[in-house]
């Protein structure tokens, strides 16, 4: 019984790597995808969005930087409140699951109705260049990730997202772009497999459009938009600008596009302050509007620049939650 035990070990251990192997291989072929929230890709949307600047909280605007000082948008009309946004068609058919800024004509041929919807332009403090660490969840995966923010010089900016897990990289978004007078502005934001863009968005700001490498379709570009990775920083920077603008039934509107072709506006609702940890963070959702669509949690640290400390994305089509959890402690 001993000596078959002994043998036995080495069956074990092969077989323990084996299957090790082939978990590995199957993140790596299936991981990306597994780790995107976005749902399925869009389709060919009708918009029509204004943006709209919001009063600056000073009565002079203060010098723009790229390391912390408060970016003035020009003035504008006033705004005192957000818009209400347009109630969207659920699509319970996710191949047929249009944008949720679109609304799809029927089979008889009746014309879309545009969606017109006033996104505002606001003031905006950007955080210094960083690294922070973060611990990556989705079910009862875990790993860990790397949100780089990387201020350049002439106004630019580099930022990157990478999770890992069990040593394999399965999440790569990278964003990059300028820093204007409506904070952050992204140029091109890319969903990178095995070190290659797979997906991107195109923000060509001259041509007032947005493409993408895969859709043919073009959504509009207004001042202030943001893609599916740059929102995280030009939320923290809204907050940053203004603490006292936001308190607990708050409301910031942002424009969300994505690589795949999706475009939308998200309602963030102020819902007040949180512990995380031992920290008093300040939450802010963005509930969906759409059967396949992503509901957004974001907790903001008021003692580091209104950085996320935590932030969990829910897909509503079906799945868990993907989640980043902020390390105290260096690795």
């Amino acid at each position: 019984m001993i000596a078959g035990a002994r043998y036995r070990w080495p069956v074990l251990v092969a077989i323990g790597a084996m299957v090790l192997a082939l978990h590995t291989v199957a993140l790596m072929v299936f991981g990306p995808a597994w780790l995107d929230p976005d749902g399925p890709p869009a389709v060919a949307q009708r918009l029509h969005v204004r943006s709209m600047v919001v009063p600056p909280p000073m009565a002079a605007p203060v010098e723009a930087t790229t390391q912390g000082a408060v970016i003035e948008p020009r003035p504008a009309a006033r705004a005192s409140t957000a818009p209400a946004l347009p109630a969207v068609p659920v699509d319970e058919n996710p191949r047929g699951a249009a944008a949720s800024a679109q609304n799809t004509p029927s089979e008889a041929g009746a014309q879309a109705t545009p969606l017109g919807v006033d996104i505002p332009v606001y003031a905006t403090r950007l955080p210094p260049a960083g690294r922070w660490l973060y611990r990556l969840q989705r079910g009862l995966v875990v790993g860990d990730a790397d949100l780089d923010w990387a201020p350049l010089a002439d106004a630019r900016y580099e930022l990157h997202l990478q999770g890992r897990v069990a040593g394999v990289t399965l999440l790569d978004w990278a964003s990059q772009g300028r820093i204007d007078a409506a904070g952050v502005a992204p140029e091109r934001f890319a969903v990178r497999r095995r070190g290659r863009d797979s997906q991107a968005a195109n923000f060509q700001r001259d041509a007032g459009k947005i493409t993408f490498s895969g859709p043919t379709h073009e959504l509009p570009l207004v001042p202030g938009v943001q893609d599916r990775l740059s929102w995280v920083l030009q939320l923290a920077a809204i907050v940053a600008a203004a603490p006292e603008r936001f308190a607990t039934g708050a409301t910031i509107l942002l424009f969300v596009a994505g690589a795949r072709g999706d475009g939308d506006v998200w309602a963030f609702d102020v819902q007040g302050l949180e512990t995380v940890g031992d920290t008093p963070a300040l939450k802010l959702a963005r509930e969906p509007r759409r059967l396949y669509d992503t509901r957004a949690e974001i907790w903001l640290d008021p003692a580091d620049h209104f950085l996320p400390l935590r932030l969990r994305q829910t897909p509503t089509g079906g799945g868990p939650a993907l989640e980043l959890l902020r390390d105290r402690e260096p690795r």
